[in-house]
This record gives C-alpha cells, structure tokens and sequence, in this order.
C-alpha cells in the first residue's frame, strides 16, 4: 500500500504540520519519519544519526513498521507520536477501500496515565487545525476524532482491553517504560503488545506500532526490546535509543545540568538515555495475592481484641484521605480488618468525622500517621475524642518493616482491589548513601494512600522494632523476638524470687532448691 502523502511530507509542508516539524531543529524526527515511509536515508547526517541510535550497520531496504522509540524528556516524542496518528488517520490512504462494511480503521494513541493522555489530545488538537486537515475530521468527541476516509483517532491511557478485538490500523503508545511491567496486570506492557499484534494484522501493510518513553528501570517490555533489538542488523524492527540533546539539539545544556546536580540517577534516566539501576519491585504480586483473603471485605470487630488505627491524610484536593485498622496476632498472623478510602474532593473534617465514628466501634481512642497530617488535623481529632499521635517510622520504613511479615505469611488482608494494586506498584529505591526507600512510582496517577495506611496500621499492631532490619538485609525472625522477651521475663521473675526469698530466709538458703525451681520453671 502506497500512501498518498507520506509522513515525511507531512512534516514539511507548511499546509499540514510543516509550521511544527519544519524547523531545522526537527531534523532528527525526519529521519525517524523516513525510516516510517520506506525513503532511504541519502544525507552522511542521516546516515550517521540512524546507526548511532540503532547501533546497527546496516540500513534498513523497505519501511518500519515496529519501532520501539527510546528517546530522552523534552526530545518531542509526544509530539512526533502525535503528527504520526495524525497522518496514519488522515492522509496515509483512503482507508474505506481498505476496510470491510461496518468496520472501523482506529489509530489508538495510548498515554501513560490520564494526564498523559490529555497532552496528547492537545497535540493532535493543535495538529488538526490546520486547514486542510481540519476539513478532513467529520467529528469530534473528547477521546475519540473520525475522518472522511472512514478512519478514527482515540486517545485514552493504556488498557489491553482497548486494543483487544479491533481493527487497527495504527497502536502508538507514550511512555511505555512506564506502564505497568507485572505480569499478573491485565494492562501490562507485555498484555498491551499481545493484544495488539492480532488488533493490526490484517491491515494491509501489517499496521503501524510504536512505542515511545524515556527509559526507566531495567524491566519489562520496553527493557526487552532494547536488549532484543539495539544493534540487531537481522531484525526488521527498529529500537531507536537516543539521549535528549541528540533529538533536540536546542535543548538548553544548563537544563540537563541541573537536574544531574539535583538527582543524578532520575536525570540521568531522563535526559542522557541510562537505564536506571537503583529501582526494583518491591512486592510481588503473588505473594499479595497469596496474603489476601478473597471474598472478605471488612472483619467486625470482636470482644477482647486489641486494634490499633493508622491514617494518611490529606488536604482533600489532591489526594485520598485512608484509614486501616489491624490487629495483633501471637500464634496467628497479624490482620487487616478494613481499609477504607475517600477520594478527592472532600473536606477533611468531614471525613474525621466519619472516620472517628469507625473507630470507635472498634474501641480504638489513638490513632497514628505520618508527621504532615499533626498539624493540619490533629486538633480535629481530638475534637471527635481520639488522640492523633505521629508515627516514629517513615512511610517508607513501614512498607520496609511489612515486606517479611508478607514473605514469611504472617499477615492477613482484606480483598481490597486498590490496595492490591497499589502494594504490587510499590519500587524500592537506592540512593547514593545506601540508603533504601520504598515509594510508589514516579508518575502523575500514581498512588499509594491506601497502602501507606494497611502498611502503617500493620506495623502498628505488629509492634515495630519485633523485626529488626539490618545492615546485612537479615531479618530476626518474630519467633526469636518472642523467644527473647520470654527468657527476659523469666530473668526477671527469677530475680525477684532471689529477692523475695532472701528476705524471708536470709542467709544459707541459696541450695539446690533454687536449680530444681528453675527446670520446674
């Protein structure tokens, strides 16, 4: 299949998105664009570029159509993904004497996360002003754009139920090194590309799919195909890895530099194209899975049992305001018994109050978080008769202290989709002083407000400091803790028998009745 404008023209005439891609700085995208219509690269710069980003020696004979773009921030790639939905939309073909009676041809651009999303629909909103092809778009509805040809633009986060049963012409995703990378998502990176595969094969020059982000952690898809493809001169598919400066020579240095100085390992990540090696999963989904009781919602309160309450609060803008409540157990595993969530907006005092009521059903008066609620809420507390006290542990140093208690089985939690979802999402960190941290990931609709407060209430009722965490990553054991405390108890009672003892019988006394006590003990 021919098309009747090619991308590479697209991009420089003034009447499409040549007022965009015209500029001289735009040239690298070019050569991407050529690689895209089949054009040999003819230009030394060119041919430089392309085995520089490939890393490969050999050019390519007829057009990519599976290219994975690794290319560093401010590089434009959500702007050149967004030119080329646009074209694969609007000017690659007539796609009604492709498709069959009924039948859609969908370009799906798919954005990390909602606000993602929303940055690319601007792009293509701007894209589509232009003249001529502002005539070619019959309708337009948030997320989804038809054209006379009889194909459609949808823009959307990335779902693998989206993509799965369609017929697409083009799958264009953004940010892909961070999608989800867990094997048991039903909207990881690897589900995304198994749904689309079949989604573009019968189009009729076997669709277009490519995947752009900055690099991340060395995991996942992305990680794969650069690991798979980079350098390969026997693969028709193309991993184009490239650092900021090189895709936008006009990126001012002083940038770069400043974000080194403030966070080398992000900036480096993010501006010179290095996979990150201080990140790693924190928990594995199966072993949440495994701690979950499926089907158990909430666990009521029972008599003679001892609950402790942990909250993160927030302002009621931004972010959820949780709460979890948990139990100790000795012989048994330690239990979550609910965790609650209200998301924004709210009012804050609203929900205390709501929240102080819960509490109280469980017989609970003190209630912990973390240092930045004190001084916004604890007044409000107290208002409702419970004490709000600050947490001594960071958030990081609960998820930390709740990791064994997972591994060795020794929790039990609510089936609660949100917090499941949250605690897989979790990314350990490794900062330059060895100093270890647990965050959720770095990016817009990330959160972990229901995991921070099952985490906290866990470490709460477990009785933190029972687990000591070391330098040489061990873990005593809960057992040997207990072990512990009960010989110090027995010293302790054996201590005050002597005394005791010496008082009433002072002098000659000390015989083997003693030593018979203590087997007796």
């Amino acid at each position: 299949m021919t098309p009747l404008i090619s991308l590479s023209r697209a991009l420089t005439d003034p009447a499409l998105f040549g007022k965009t891609f015209a500029s001289p700085s735009f040239w690298t995208w070019r050569v991407v664009a050529k690689l895209i219509d089949g054009i040999a690269l003819t230009e030394p710069r060119e041919v430089e570029l392309f085995k520089q980003c490939t890393g490969r020696t050999q050019l390519p004979t007829k057009a990519v159509r599976r290219l994975i773009l690794l290319a560093g921030r401010r590089a434009g790639k959500d702007r050149f993904l967004s030119a080329v939905a646009v074209w694969r939309c609007a000017l690659a073909t007539d796609w009604r004497k492709h498709i069959s009676a009924g039948e859609g041809a969908v370009v799906i651009l798919l954005g990390a996360d909602k606000k993602q999303a929303s940055i690319l629909r601007k792009y293509c909103e701007g894209l589509l002003q232009a003249p001529l092809l502002a005539a070619e778009v019959v309708r337009s509805t948030g997320e989804v754009t038809e054209f006379r040809n009889g194909s459609s633009l949808e823009i959307t986060t990335n779902n693998a139920s989206l993509v799965r049963g369609r017929s697409a012409i083009g799958i264009l995703g953004s940010e892909c090194c961070h999608w989800k990378t867990d094997s048991y998502a039903s909207s990881s990176d690897e589900e995304v590309l198994a749904a689309a595969e079949p989604s573009l094969s019968m189009c009729p020059d076997q669709g277009l799919l490519l995947l752009g982000s900055s690099v991340h952690r060395k995991a996942g898809l992305m990680y794969r195909k650069y690991k798979q493809l980079h350098g390969c001169d026997d693969s028709e598919d193309i991993c184009w890895f490239a650092p900021s400066s090189v895709m936008n020579p006009v990126l001012p240095a002083h940038v770069i530099d400043k974000a080194l100085a403030e966070d080398s390992a992000k900036a480096r990540a993010e501006y010179q194209n290095i996979w990150r090696e201080d990140l790693s999963d924190f928990i594995p989904l199966d072993v949440i899975e495994s701690a979950t009781d499926f089907g158990t919602y909430e666990r009521a309160p029972e008599a003679g049992t001892r609950y402790v309450a942990y909250c993160d609060a927030s302002s009621g803008v931004a972010d959820s305001f949780a709460i979890a409540i948990a139990s100790r157990g000795h012989t048994t595993p330690h239990l979550l018994h609910l965790c609650r969530e209200v998301r924004p907006r709210f009012v804050p005092a609203q929900v205390i109050a709501e929240f102080a009521e819960l509490l109280k059903l469980y017989k609970i008066t003190e209630v912990q978080g973390d240092k930045y609620a004190i001084g916004f809420h604890e007044q409000e507390w107290r208002n409702h008769g419970i004490k709000f006290v600050a947490c001594e542990r960071t958030t990081s140093e609960n998820f930390l202290h709740c990791l064994p208690l997972l591994l060795a089985r020794r929790v039990r939690l609510v089936d609660n989709i949100t917090l499941r979802s949250q605690l897989a999402s979790l990314e350990r960190r490794v900062s330059t002083a060895d100093k270890e941290m647990v965050t959720h990931p770095q990016h817009a609709s990330a959160h972990d407000d229901v995991a921070c407060a099952a985490c906290g209430a866990l470490a709460c009722a477990a009785r933190y400091g029972k687990y000591r965490y070391n330098s040489s990553l061990s873990w005593v054991s809960d057992a040997d803790s207990q072990a512990a405390a009960a010989k110090a108890f027995q010293e302790q009672r054996w201590a005050n028998h002597i005394r005791t003892m010496g008082q009433a019988r002072p002098g000659g006394y000390w015989t083997g009745q003693f030593r018979s006590l203590t087997r007796v003990w």
